[in-house]
């Protein structure tokens, strides 16, 4: 008997067919997760890879010495093909910029970066005071903490407008060691960047690349990258800074005087004039380097890594009248270094006038005279100490300054202007997008 043929529903053959498309959908979507996975993965590596790239290339940059102008260098680290960068090392100031690329394909990674070396332990002292064959003479609360190198004739308690000296030893904490007659040579490339800036001629290169700071002043803000060049304003008279935020890679010059008003806003910008004067309450970062005086206002506060320098330009240094001063008020704050270098007649030598209250946390560099009533946290060189007092002018007195040099931070990165330390320093990321720019 034959057996009758057994008939599926036409139900079936649909669900089967679905059953097939949904097992297809799933396989497909299996492989396409498997191959993101794998692009991810070789995504992550690559980035590894780049940063490690970029890593390599930033201490590169950081063991090399400073430049006078802008020097660049494209290499391979290991010759495989996969490991290119860029290294940019240009001048800013008494500091160097670094800008780092790390390229692979499509992908690059960057690092830009304001350094400078990192001071070595013998360098750490809190006194240097050049050998004039006198002695230093200290009184009232005056203190020093650390090493200090002084003249052989030594150091001695005095008294001084009715005060002895307050402490019960000369130096604490540290050793007394020789100094010689001079105090350690300036870093001559890096000043010879500043000079240019102060020079009138209208043959400077730098002049043909600047605008009008009057034709140009009138924006809103300005910001200038520091991977890129740099934007240069000049004035041929005075000029003055106020309202809305400078940033960046800029350079102000004036032939005249810049003012700088308690609400600028500056970041890491440059200022060059014969004259500068910080309005009382400024807040900044920046540079700012002066021919004839840099006056800084009473509780102002300069962010670290700054700069105030009183730099001289050897074409005019016989036709001055008068005597280069910095003057820091009180209760004004720097973090950074304040320096002067301005060789000259013994009438005319450069001071630095340091009043009560003051702060200077990092490095003070007095090619000249100091006046110091405040404070240093860190490292103090002059050729000699100066005491102006109602009744009388005392040559290489202390009253009441305080010189400590176990202050200064380990991680502190100074400028190879001073030609202190050998390894370099990150001292501050540059160019890194806010919140709002990434959001934009």
């Amino acid at each position: 008997m034959q057996k009758r043929p057994t008939h599926l529903r036409a139900g079936a053959l649909l669900f089967a067919l679905l059953i097939a498309v949904i097992i297809g959908v799933m396989t497909a979507g299996l492989l396409l997760i498997l191959q993101y996975n794998r692009q991810y993965a070789a995504h992550t590596l690559r980035q590894e890879r780049l940063q490690r790239h970029l890593a390599s290339a930033t201490n590169l940059l950081l063991v090399s010495g400073p430049v006078d102008e802008k020097d660049t260098l494209a290499m391979s680290l290991f010759g495989d093909g996969l490991d290119s960068v860029s290294l940019i090392r240009k001048p800013w100031g008494v500091f160097d910029v670094g800008v780092a690329y790390a390229h692979e394909g499509r992908d690059t990674l960057a690092n830009v970066f304001l350094m400078g070396p990192l001071p070595m332990a013998n360098e750490r002292y809190a006194l240097y005071l050049a050998d004039e064959y006198r002695p230093l003479s200290i009184s009232g609360k005056t203190r020093i903490q650390g090493d200090a190198y002084l003249p052989e004739a030594g150091i001695r308690k005095a008294y001084i407008e009715n005060q002895a000296y307050a402490g019960d030893e000369v130096i604490y904490g540290g050793a007394i060691r020789r100094s010689l007659t001079e105090l350690p040579a300036l870093n001559s490339t890096v000043l010879g960047r500043l000079i240019p800036y102060l020079q009138h001629e209208d043959t400077t290169s730098w002049k043909r690349m600047a605008d009008d700071w009057y034709s140009t002043g009138g924006r809103d803000s300005l910001t200038q990258r520091f991977a890129g060049s740099p934007y240069l304003l000049h004035s041929r008279d005075s000029l003055t800074i106020a309202g809305p935020p400078i940033t960046g890679q800029v350079v102000l010059v004036a032939d005249s005087a810049i003012t700088v008003s308690a609400d600028a806003l500056l970041d890491n910008v440059l200022l060059f004039a014969p004259c500068i004067r910080f309005a009382d309450g400024f807040k900044g970062r920046l540079q700012a380097f002066a021919q004839d005086s840099l006056i800084i206002g009473r509780e102002c506060v300069f962010a670290y890594p700054s700069v105030l320098g009183l730099v001289n330009v050897p074409k005019d240094s016989l036709i001055h009248e008068f005597q280069p001063v910095i003057k820091i008020d009180s209760a004004s704050v720097v973090n950074g270094l304040v320096f002067s270098h301005f060789p000259g007649s013994e009438q005319l030598l450069a001071v630095i006038r340091l009043e009560k209250g003051t702060t200077i946390n990092g490095q003070v560099y007095a090619d000249g005279l100091l006046e110091l009533k405040g404070t240093v946290n860190g490292v103090t060189l002059c050729r000699r100490f100066t005491l102006q007092t109602p009744s009388s002018l005392y040559e290489n007195f202390v009253l009441g300054g305080v010189m400590d040099g176990t202050r200064l931070p380990p991680h502190y990165g100074g400028s190879p202007l001073l030609n202190a330390g050998r390894k370099g320093k990150v001292l501050a990321w540059l160019d890194k997008k806010t919140k709002k720019e990434r959001n934009h």
